[in-house]
């Protein structure tokens, strides 16, 4: 073979590598069954390699006979051995045999590849048979020097060769020139008869025309653009498009176009191959169609399923209790609506149950609402065990709960549940690594006939609940129409209060302060008083709570404060030396507005701070005691002192005395009552005033109503003392009076 040839084999071997995108390809001729390699690219070595038998390599040039090893670490294959430089054996390998115009085998052409490949386009299998066309014509130097002009094949000539690759495919087929690549695009210069059978155009129609023919307003911009872009680089490339037929119908093909050079290097032409996919294409739309069916099936399915999770999460949020998951409020008066509009409830067979938490806001206030709530869930819990199976346990705001029971003609099952719940509220709650013990208290009603509503048997059961609270807390109480009069008429008199400070119905009464070893007036204590102009004279010890519960004791508070002070002032000098004693609750001093109160009361009246004594008992310092204690102090630095009422009745009385700034004690008249009969009593007493006198703090006995208490108090030292047996509280006028007499 001269250089010549040699060199246009080696061009031709490596166009064929370009075309099919392999690293690795040999030439080899065949001699006496054994293939010698003549020219390799990207092989570090090619060894020559004996036929496994004459079969082995085919003696036809269509593509039929070319071998396609896509991995031949899976194919078990017999091969050529080859490696690349490095040492890499190919995974993917393809056999075209290289066969002269009479048939004989002249040799074999290889390409192979490291990475396994899916396939080879039908482009590229003709490309790579053309290929070994090439090859086997100038391998035969002598047919070469005969058959080939000087300069290379020319364009008729090469056209023929190329024509008679695809000649008898299968497959539409077209042959366009390698340029131009810019619009128009190169022309149609070969189409096959599938070409004009499946598009419909004859075959004078194509030629010299570009393949844009093809395409219509529907094709694939996306497409159009990798196509061109392959184009420009010169690359194979295979892709789907939607192209018209020559009537307008719309059909889609798997194109594959490859280009193909000379033995020279330079391209020529463009191999173009279409498959008809139409059948294919229409099978993925049904099967697209299916599944988008599917999707929406599966889609709405779920929709379903979620409307149904959330109305099924919306009925049970609608009868149930978010934090305990009991039973709501909503659902128990439904429930309860229920049986009172039935025929047979006049036997009396349903019965509820109304609970109020003790001490339940002191867990809020002291540990926080978090602690309440896990206290809340707890509760649940424990009542949970309590009630029977066939019971409503609801839950129906902040710390009350209610009990259903039904199918109970005896009337016995409240009774047994309220005890159940009782004993088991004696064990205390682990909250915060703490134990809380909370009792419950319990309102029991019977649900019979004259109810008409669900709300009238909540209100007497709660009117009960009430009830039992009075009875000492941690117990239960039934019904009675009594205690419906008597809620009837604790509502009234809260009503008649309200109404009392806008209407200016209080008034205030002055009972004085003796100092018992002179037996002078020391000090005087301002009383409200409530004249209603029905109810007559109302009881403090009535109207005073009351005015705690319904917090208008700050309004009521500051009203006796800011009178008696100027009422201190009005008395003149008559009652320059004496000491007002005024009342003020907790509520009062965690009153943010109470210091300025306080100062205003003052500079109003004009009285001087040292003559007022603010009275206070020990359950001011249950609730944020710090800040009790900055009132206090704040007090005592504007020259008020502080008076501790009803000594000795509560826990914690002596840390109190020791904790905050109290500069005078008040004997509570319970001590002075029994000193004279009980000795433990008196004992308490005379230790009181020891206390008083080593502290350095004024001692008041309260209620001294007996010439007996008055003289054992006098000798055991006691300093100050009030009570009827002295003086009962008066009016203004009177008091003015007795001080012009003393």
């Amino acid at each position: 073979m001269s250089d010549t040839s040699l060199a246009a084999v080696s061009q031709l071997v490596r166009s064929a590598a370009s075309a099919l995108d392999c690293r690795c390809a040999v030439f080899y001729r065949l001699d006496a069954e054994i293939l010698y390699p003549v020219h390799s690219e990207g092989i570090a070595s090619a060894d020559a390699y004996a036929m496994p038998g004459e079969s082995w390599l085919a003696a036809d040039r269509g593509i039929d006979a070319i071998r396609v090893y896509h991995d031949l670490d899976s194919a078990g294959a017999m091969v050529p051995p080859v490696a690349t430089p490095d040492r890499r054996f190919p995974r993917f390998m393809t056999l075209a045999p290289v066969i002269c115009d009479q048939g004989r085998r002249l040799g074999l052409l290889l390409l192979a590849d490291t990475s396994p490949q899916a396939r080879l386009s039908a482009a590229k299998l003709y490309a790579l048979s053309v290929h070994a066309v090439q090859l086997a014509l100038h391998y035969q130097e002598r047919s070469v020097q005969e058959q080939r002009p000087p300069y290379g094949w020319q364009q008729p000539d090469r056209l023929r060769l190329l024509e008679s690759v695809v000649e008898n495919a299968k497959d539409a087929v077209l042959i366009t020139e390698a340029e131009p690549i810019e619009p128009p695009g190169p022309r149609i210069v070969y189409c096959n008869a599938s070409f004009t059978r499946t598009t419909g155009y004859s075959e004078a129609e194509v030629l010299g025309r570009t393949p844009r023919i093809l395409q219509n307003d529907n094709t694939s911009r996306a497409a159009l653009d990798r196509l061109r872009d392959a184009l420009e680089n010169w690359q194979a490339i295979e892709i789907e498009l939607l192209n018209q037929r020559k009537d307008g119908g719309e059909f889609w093909v798997e194109l594959s176009i490859v280009p193909v050079a000379d033995d020279s290097g330079r391209y020529t032409h463009w191999i173009s191959v279409q498959r008809d996919i139409s059948e294919r294409k229409q099978a993925e739309a049904i099967a697209d169609q299916a599944r988008i069916a599917e999707a929406e099936n599966a889609a709405l399915e779920a929709k379903l399923h979620e409307r149904q999770r959330i109305e099924q999460s919306l009925a049970y949020a609608a009868s149930h209790d978010d934090l305990t998951h009991l039973r709501n409020r909503a659902y128990v008066m439904e429930r309860v609506q229920s049986l009172v509009l039935r025929d047979q409830l006049d036997t009396g067979d349903a019965s509820l149950l109304f609970l109020d938490m003790d001490r339940f806001k002191l867990v809020n206030d002291s540990l926080g609402h978090r602690a309440g709530d896990l206290l809340l869930k707890q509760m649940a819990r424990r009542l949970e065990a309590c009630v029977r199976a066939e019971d409503t346990l609801a839950r129906v705001g902040g710390d009350e709960f209610v009990v259903l029971i039904e199918n109970d003609p005896a009337r016995q099952a409240p009774i047994d549940v309220a005890e159940r719940i009782i004993e088991a509220f004696d064990q205390p709650f682990r909250i915060s690594e703490q134990d809380i013990y909370s009792s419950a208290s319990i309102g029991i009603v019977h649900i019979d006939a004259h109810y008409s509503s669900p709300e009238q048997v909540v209100r007497d059961a709660d009117v009960a609940m009430y009830a039992a609270k009075q009875l000492g807390k941690g117990t239960y109480s039934l019904f009675t129409e009594s205690m419906q009069r008597a809620a009837v008429e604790t509502l009234s008199l809260q009503n008649d209060l309200r109404q009392a400070l806008v209407s200016r119905q209080f008034s205030l009464a002055y009972q004085p302060i003796y100092a018992l070893g002179k037996k002078g007036c020391f000090g005087v204590e301002a009383l409200a008083r409530w004249h209603h102009p029905g109810r007559g004279w109302v009881a403090p010890n009535v109207f005073i709570p009351m005015a705690e519960e319904i917090d208008v004791i700050r309004e009521l508070g500051h009203w006796v404060m800011s009178q008696a002070c100027r009422q201190m002032r009005s008395w003149g000098a008559a009652a320059a030396d004496l000491k007002l004693f005024v009342n003020v609750s907790a509520r009062e001093i965690r009153d943010h507005r109470f210091l300025d109160q306080v100062d205003q009361a003052l500079a109003e009246s004009g009285l001087e701070p040292s003559r007022l004594q603010l009275e206070i008992t020990e359950n001011i310092f249950i609730q944020d005691p710090e800040h009790v204690a900055r009132v206090l102090e704040a007090l005592r630095s504007r020259g008020i002192r502080v008076v501790l009422d009803d000594f000795g009745t509560g826990y914690s009385s002596l840390s109190y005395l020791d904790r905050y700034p109290i500069d005078a004690l008040k004997i509570d008249r319970e001590f002075v009552t029994r000193m004279a009969s009980v000795r433990r009593t008196r004992a308490i007493v005379d230790s009181i005033l020891s206390l008083g006198t080593t502290l350095g703090v004024d001692i008041v006995a309260e209620g001294i109503e007996t010439s007996d208490e008055l003289e054992m108090l006098q000798r055991l030292g006691c300093p100050f003392g009030q009570g009827f047996l002295l003086a009962p509280p008066m009016s203004a006028e009177d008091f003015a009076e007795q001080l012009a007499v003393e």
